[in-house]
């Protein structure tokens, strides 16, 4: 079912759909003014040529491989790979890099909330916001539009701890909470992008997160897992430095996070608007559920499905993709439509910003 990216987007890109770089103003009940949610601005695509693309590729497979590896997999010089990846980083294509941990294996249950707010000012919108940004338990905070105004997850040890913060949460903030939805992954299935070369390429698993049963790990442990999710490609001496170790010790351990899956792998934190393309989130209702299994083989051929989210009390289906354009994105679920007769009705999403965004919580280790 893999299909030649540049003749996928060619043919999303002829279908006849109105495109608009702007999101339709949807007034919120406020008392005294009406508040509208933000325009999403898009970013201005950098042009890449084929070499870019292939050293971000390698960087998609492997972020932490050393730029001697790379410059042998793209054909240039590691001087060149260097310069390139600085370039790439100076003009935000690249905004980071993270290790991938699979958050179950270190004992975290992760919950999902979307807000559909209330009587809010933007003001008041601004403080549950940065409320919800200094929280310890909270992974992500995001403005979004479509059904709901925010959303963000939860990482913690129980589900009386989640009760807890959401607890403390409501009685700051209830009287503007409109409709609420909460969820729990308990999975979620990462995919390399092959959009990224414009040529035939199988799109491959980046790993899966959860569904596993908690190892056990040290303090020093989760030292190196904060730096490398704040850097994955940070050399190994300074890891070593920053936390007092040997580098041959931390270079052990860090083999021992990879062959446990602790660590999944090492990711770049792209600008997705700098490569020319846009995220949304796609959740479907379905009449059965006899159909998953097909819609799983569907998105994980399809190069533009970035990750497929199981959860407990979310939508019977649920993928995120990165598309050119809204052409592109109607063009998918119209596909998806025509192709399973289950499928009930398709909502969508997409992200206005980020406010908060880490990869491991912070731990009373």
């Amino acid at each position: 079912m893999a299909k030649d990216v540049k003749e996928l987007l060619k043919k999303y890109e002829s279908e006849g759909y109105e495109e608009t770089d702007e999101i339709e103003e949807k007034p919120r009940t406020v008392k005294g003014e009406v508040s509208t949610i933000r325009e999403i601005k898009r970013e201005k695509e950098v042009k890449l040529d084929l070499k870019d693309r292939k050293i971000l590729y390698q960087l998609e497979l492997n972020a932490r491989q050393p730029s001697s590896k790379i410059a042998k997999k793209v054909g240039l010089s590691k001087e060149v790979v260097n310069y390139r990846i600085k370039r790439l980083e100076s003009e935000e294509v690249i905004k980071g890099y993270y290790a991938l941990i699979d958050l179950s294996k270190l004992g975290y249950l992760h919950f999902r909330v979307y807000l559909k707010l209330i009587d809010s000012s933007p003001k008041k919108e601004k403080e549950i916001i940065d409320y919800l940004v200094l929280c310890k338990e909270t992974s992500h905070v995001a403005d979004i539009d479509g059904s709901f105004d925010i959303a963000f997850g939860v990482a913690v040890k129980n589900i009386l701890s989640f009760e807890s913060f959401y607890n403390k949460f409501k009685q700051n903030f209830k009287e503007y909470l409109g409709k609420e939805q909460i969820s729990i992954f308990t999975a979620v299935y990462h995919f390399n992008r092959s959009y990224i070369l414009d040529e035939k390429i199988r799109k491959t698993s980046a790993g899966i997160v959860g569904k596993s049963n908690e190892e056990s790990y040290d303090e020093a442990d989760l030292k190196i897992l904060e730096i490398l999710t704040k850097n994955s490609r940070v050399p190994l001496i300074d890891v070593a430095e920053k936390i007092s170790m040997p580098e041959r010790t931390v270079a052990f351990r860090i083999k021992k996070l990879e062959q446990r899956k602790i660590i999944l792998g090492y990711k770049p934190l792209f600008n997705l608007g700098k490569l020319g393309f846009e995220y949304y989130k796609l959740d479907i209702a379905l009449r059965s559920l006899s159909k998953i299994k097909r819609l799983t083989n569907y998105a994980e051929e399809n190069p533009f499905v970035i990750y497929i989210d199981q959860t407990i009390a979310g939508s019977d289906f649920e993928i995120d993709v990165e598309v050119k354009n809204k052409t592109h994105l109607f063009q998918i679920i119209e596909e998806l439509k025509s192709e399973f007769s289950d499928i009930r009705e398709i909502n969508y999403f997409t992200l206005i910003s980020y406010n908060k965004l880490v990869y491991l919580p912070d731990s009373d280790f």
